[in-house]
C-alpha cells in the first residue's frame, strides 16, 4: 500500500511541476502568439518529460494550428 501511495504522490508532484513549467513556458512565448493549452495531460507530460516534453508540445501545436 505504501508503494502505491508513493507512486501516486510522485505522479501528483510531477503533474504540479509540469503545470508550473507550462505556465512559465506560456509566459515566455506569449509574444510569439504561441500558446500551449494547460490541462492535466499536458501538465503530466511536461512534468514527466521536462523541457523536451514542453518543446514537443509546442512543436505539435505549431504544426497543427499554423
Amino acid at each position: 500500500m505504501q508503494k502505491i501511495s508513493a507512486i501516486l504522490f510522485m505522479v501528483f508532484k510531477k503533474t504540479v511541476a509540469g503545470a508550473f513549467f507550462l505556465y512559465g513556458a506560456n509566459v515566455l512565448i506569449q509574444q510569439t502568439g504561441l500558446h500551449i493549452v494547460m490541462n492535466p495531460f499536458t501538465a503530466f507530460l511536461a512534468g514527466f518529460l521536462g523541457l523536451p516534453g514542453i518543446l514537443s508540445l509546442a512543436a505539435i501545436h505549431f504544426f497543427i494550428f499554423r
